[in-house]
């Protein structure tokens, strides 16, 4: 397994939330963003097309549900769907983005998905997305412990993760490939593929060349100009990094 380098940020010791917000200077952050990198406004096109798949089946967790945009996507596509962060700010602002939008069937509350306590249990299907690289070592174990627990037999976990075995994934030091998916989720999960795919972001070729830029300066290492990529996008024009899509089932 690899681990973050000696100095360098890793992705659980950024909190975009707050970084997105007028106290950027009490969090010790060289980041600033205006709103957080995942932020497209809608639901990611990859859980559209796996909805669309009909691979979403009953009852759906949502674990790290941010601004909640997946969950209300799927509760308006007639799942009952429950959404968990351990961010209240962002919960806040889900549940607002799903009444705007009329979503009825979507609960949103404030959790550690390391615990996952008081969200129920018996879920169908369980969403990850972007969450597990912003987990911390020691809490990945435990993530796939409790999301075992509070879901039924056979059901459908959904993970989509960067990961530094990709080739233009999220330029932070993740220390996940892989390899480290497999021997995460092995022991509560059958695991049926891992596969490559796009994850749309509101990074524009400038701003990820910034960020890649401190990164890597914070690391010693040359900075790889990110804004020089021919990177692909998505139907409305949103950046998108390369991401492993993990699909498996609860033993």
């Amino acid at each position: 397994m690899n681990t973050p380098t000696q100095g360098s940020p890793s992705a659980e010791e950024i909190d975009f939330y707050a970084a997105s917000k007028e106290e950027i200077a009490a969090t010790g952050s060289p980041f600033v963003f205006d709103t957080p990198p995942w932020d497209i406004g809608a639901a990611q096109p990859h859980v559209i097309a796996l909805e669309e798949a009909g691979t979403f089946r009953g009852r759906v967790l949502d674990t790290g549900c941010g601004l909640g945009d997946n969950a209300t996507y799927l509760a308006l596509r007639g799942h009952h769907v429950m959404g968990v962060d351990c961010s209240p700010a962002a919960i806040s602002q889900a549940g607002d983005r799903a009444s705007a939008r009329g979503a009825d069937l979507v609960e949103f509350r404030v959790a550690d998905a390391t615990q996952l306590d008081d969200v129920g249990t018996g879920y169908d299907s369980v969403l990850s997305s972007a969450l597990y690289h912003s987990l911390p070592h020691d809490g990945r174990l435990p993530y796939a412990a409790a999301i075992h627990r509070v879901s039924a037999p056979g059901a459908h976990l959904h993970l989509l993760t960067f990961a530094d075995d990709l080739p233009d994934s999220y330029p932070l030091n993740s220390g996940i490939t892989q390899d480290e998916l497999l021997t995460t989720f092995d022991t509560h999960w059958n695991i049926d593929h891992i596969t490559q795919i796009q994850f749309s972001t509101t990074f524009t070729p400038d701003s990820l060349d910034a960020v890649s830029g401190k990164l890597l300066a914070q690391r010693g290492s040359a900075h790889n100009q990110a804004g020089n990529v021919r990177w692909q996008r998505d139907s409305q024009g949103h950046l998108q990094l390369e991401m492993w899509y993990l699909h498996a089932t609860r033993i």
